[in-house]
């Protein structure tokens, strides 16, 4: 199936299994973040793991950020067939989005909605005045930029407007049509990772690359630019994995936990504080419990959503943040007649 994000068509299946799947390694990383926190003050969090650091960390906040750029300009060419005024009710969607992602922040530090909310009001609502290629433009030197000068979340508003930037230019609709491309995109990411997880793993000492300096010297580009084209390896994988018998079971099972993001990124802070502690999981030394308690998030979560969306239309922080961003309340049941477009790829 493909889809137009220019008109109020049918959703783009496979930007929620690449979100469903994203989730699942973003989870990862914040069962580890929630227990060197805690650990912190107690001097047992420890140091994360090798192959968490090689293959996990900082290798699917870039997906997650991309497809919400993405989703800002799906929702936002959708939003406009609705109201003259869309860039007001993208500014007050993320505004609601930044409250959530403060309260979100006092029971886990280091959560990235408050980041993407900041950077999508100061970044992506005055990009959305140009076309897709002058985006593309402004999203490389964001992310070129970001990427040497703040440690962690600095790359975020350049991956951001790279998703704008691909989502007015049809990349995500044409991601069904095109799968030669994404086959030799996936060759060449693939490639570079496994290099890089290569030297790395090996322990060989690369240059430091930074252009630009910063505080303390700024940060080597090679990091973060190695987590991002990690990332498009899985992402061209998992779209590859769609096309073959595999596909339908794939997209079962994450397609329903992308539709509901944002309520399976907060419940899982919510399991985690629950459980956690009963595990006794203090220190990333605790690998069984960890892994155990991951998969465990992930099949209650799959099984979740599954359930949740043969009976509504979106998630319930879904729907709040639906309700919040168009001040009236929005149907929930699914099989109500509704007259107005389907804004649920967002």
């Amino acid at each position: 199936m493909t889809a137009d994000v220019s008109t109020a068509g049918p959703r783009i299946h496979a930007l929620d299994t690449l979100r469903g799947f994203a989730l699942c390694g973003i989870l990862i990383i914040n069962i580890y973040q929630q227990v060197v926190f805690r650990g912190a003050a107690a001097g047992t969090a420890g140091q994360l793991p090798v192959p968490v650091q090689l293959f996990f960390y900082e290798r699917f906040y870039p997906i997650f950020s991309i497809l919400f750029g993405v989703g800002f300009a799906i929702f936002l060419r959708r939003a406009a067939a609705r109201t003259d005024r869309p860039r007001l009710v993208l500014a007050r969607r993320l505004v609601v989005l930044l409250l959530i992602g403060v309260l979100h922040f006092l029971f886990h530090p280091g959560e990235a909605l408050t980041a993407y909310a900041i950077a999508g009001l100061i970044v992506l609502l005055p990009l959305s005045f140009l076309g897709g290629r002058a985006a593309l433009g402004v999203a490389l030197v964001l992310l070129f930029a970001g990427a040497q000068l703040v440690v962690g979340f600095g790359p975020i508003p350049g991956l951001l407007a790279l998703g704008y930037a691909l989502a007015m230019l049809d990349v995500p609709a044409a991601l069904e049509r095109r799968t030669g491309r994404v086959a030799c995109a996936f060759l060449i990411f693939a490639g570079l990772t496994a290099v890089w997880i290569l030297l790395r793993w090996r322990d060989v000492e690369l240059p430091f690359v930074n252009v630009l300096g910063g505080p303390g010297g700024g940060v080597s580009l090679l990091e973060p630019i190695a987590g991002i084209v990690t990332g498009l390896a899985y992402c061209c994988g998992v779209v590859l994995l769609l096309r073959t018998p595999l596909g339908p079971v794939l997209s079962a099972v994450l397609s329903p936990m992308g539709r509901m993001a944002l309520t399976n990124y907060l419940s899982a802070t919510v399991l985690f504080l629950l459980a956690g502690p009963l595990l006794g999981i203090d220190s990333t030394a605790d690998l069984p419990a960890i892994v155990g308690l991951t998969v465990a998030i992930v099949v209650v979560q799959a099984v979740w959503s599954g359930w949740w969306l043969r009976r509504f239309r979106y998630g319930p922080a879904e729907w709040a943040w639906r309700c919040l961003t168009w001040w009236r309340r929005a149907p929930i049941r699914s099989g109500r007649t509704v007259h107005e477009p389907d804004l649920r790829s967002t």
